[in-house]
């Protein structure tokens, strides 16, 4: 597995044959721009007709009416801080939306992941079993009774990763069975298995049939409906915590209101149609929140959030989830100390904890670690 994730050029070795089914697929992914913006990170982002946009590819979705926003979350929740972070001086037109334009080195990293069963993230008991072997490590906390979304606070950060691996911190929210669970996950990470640098950006995943036959991250298959004109997945986060300085935060929001809605600060950049998924037409039983990391074969894990211990120092020094909250379809509410369950599986690599908050904030959760272990050994304990 090493040998294949060493560097994006090896990736880069296709056949005509793989090239032009690439081409292809870039077509349709693509659409037509009615105006291009290119960032200094160097993304493309194109300005696309909202009823021509890869979303309504998906044969669910042909008739699908766009909603261009809430409309029973309270005007309140969109009142809020104003988005950060971002590029600015993008905008695109009316009738338009904003979305990274997918490459060609995209499209190998994709099929990269799929073919090494990676297409998915992973997250405590929903990928890992009873201390095998895996490439995967995380710390997150549970919530695990019914739920309409969640809205989190985290810190950003830019963990150091090498090619083929990544670490990500997100918010899931997901319902069904293992087999079939429906996952619907957008945070931030640096994830070397999609982006050849070492950024972070704004990251989105979804699957309604268990990694099966749907799901895939931002834009990359037909599924997400985006509907805002300035945001875009998949875009760098230019500012980034100091450990012992300053931090940077970003508040994410998966809201369920007719549709799976988006929010970054007080923006709903889009959302996932329901008809994308068979089990949460009455919201979900499962909110999770923390790092994960993926790392290859012989090479060792990728640090986690600020890549410290939170044993060896909290305020400005570890990662954070902050003012957690849950939506129960009419209000956010904290949720109760007794109702999260912190977990992770590689103690002596990542640590998660959770600390008493500042009301009415009840619990903070606190994680993250420098790695540098094999995740390819059985968990430890």
């Amino acid at each position: 597995m090493f040998g294949l994730l060493h560097s994006v050029q090896d990736w880069q070795a296709i056949s005509e044959e793989e090239n032009l089914e690439m081409e292809r697929q870039l077509k349709v992914i693509n659409k037509p721009p009615i105006k291009s913006f290119k960032t200094d990170y160097g993304d493309i982002l194109d300005c696309i007709d909202i009823y021509k946009q890869h979303a309504f590819d998906h044969p669910l979705l042909k008739d699908h009416k766009v909603q261009m926003e809430p409309k029973n979350i309270p005007k309140l929740m969109m009142e809020g801080e104003s988005p950060r972070l971002l590029p600015k001086n993008i905008k695109c037109p009316p009738g338009s939306v904003l979305i990274r334009r997918t490459t060609k080195e995209d499209l190998v990293m994709a099929k990269k992941m799929k073919a090494l069963g990676l297409n998915h993230p992973a997250t405590s008991h929903f990928h890992t079993t009873d201390g095998a072997a895996t490439s995967v490590a995380f710390a997150t906390v549970h919530y695990e009774k019914h739920n309409f979304g969640a809205q989190t606070r985290m810190n950003v950060w830019a963990p150091s990763t090498l090619h083929g691996q990544s670490s990500m911190s997100s918010i899931w929210i997901a319902n069904g069975p293992r087999e079939d669970l429906n996952i619907i996950e957008a945070g931030w990470g640096v994830h070397r298995l999609l982006f050849p640098d070492n950024r972070t950006r704004l990251l989105s995943y979804w699957t309604g049939d268990g990694h099966k036959t749907t799901g895939c991250y931002n834009y990359l298959c037909p599924g997400f409906v985006q509907v805002h004109r300035e945001i875009s997945l998949g875009l760098v986060l230019d500012h980034i915590s100091v450990y012992n300085g300053a931090q940077s935060d970003i508040e994410i929001g998966i809201l369920r209101d007719g549709e799976w809605w988006l929010k970054y600060f007080n923006q709903f950049i889009g959302y996932w149609p329901q008809k994308l998924f068979f089990y949460m037409y009455g919201g979900a039983n499962n909110v999770v929140w923390g790092g994960s990391v993926f790392s290859p074969v012989n090479q060792p894990s990728p640090p986690m959030g600020s890549g410290h211990f939170p044993k060896d120092g909290l305020q400005n020094k570890s990662a954070y989830f902050k003012d957690t909250q849950i939506w129960n379809n009419v209000h956010l509410i904290y949720p109760q100390p007794d109702q999260l369950v912190a977990s992770l599986d590689r103690p002596n690599c990542y640590e998660a904890k959770l600390t008493i908050g500042v009301a009415p904030n009840l619990m903070d959760f606190y994680y993250g670690g420098p790695g540098q272990c094999n995740l390819t050994t059985k968990n430890e304990v």
